[in-house]
């Protein structure tokens, strides 16, 4: 064996082990992306799925009003149901917006419960468009897009569910 073939082999041996570190790399790199999406629902979801949060939830998904006007006067101002309220909302403008920014997939949302974001949606729709209307165009577009990202897994979902 000459020194070329020396060089040669332990050349072949060093770009191997390179070849292992970055491939070791991509899937410790990749596990640590989904232990950090989850553990960011967790977080996230960790009060909204509570006792209390729960609890919250009913009480603002109980609540009855016949228009905007209608909702302004028996709530806006009510310390115990107007931050509930708010809570619930930017529950739902934050879950839209860690979908957005792609920190998270939309469907482990909607695994996690967020399915249930389009009945909230379409139970204030009314309300949060003519919010829109008076005071900002923008106003929970978020927990739109979170919506949106909702109905289209449902959808999705059903036509799985119905060719089995």
């Amino acid at each position: 064996m000459n020194v070329a073939n020396i060089q040669v082999t332990y050349y072949m041996v060093a770009a191997t082990g390179v070849l292992i570190a970055a491939i070791y790399y991509i899937i410790d790199l990749r596990f640590n992306r989904r232990a950090r999406a989850m553990e960011i629902c967790r977080l996230h979801t960790s009060d909204f799925v509570s006792e209390q949060g729960m609890q919250r939830y009913m009480q603002v998904m109980s609540l009855e009003y016949k228009n905007f006007e209608d909702f302004t006067k028996k709530y806006a101002y009510d310390l115990e149901i107007g931050p509930k309220f708010v809570a619930v909302l930017m529950m739902l403008e934050a879950s839209g917006i860690i979908i957005k920014n792609k920190v998270v997939k939309p469907e482990l949302f909607y695994d996690l419960g967020a399915c249930g974001a389009t009945a909230t949606w379409e139970k204030f729709k009314d309300f949060i468009q003519r919010y829109r209307a008076l005071y900002s165009q923008d106003q929970l577009r978020n927990a739109e897009f979170l919506v949106q990202e909702m109905q289209k897994i449902r959808t999705r979902n059903a036509a799985q569910f119905k060719t089995r």
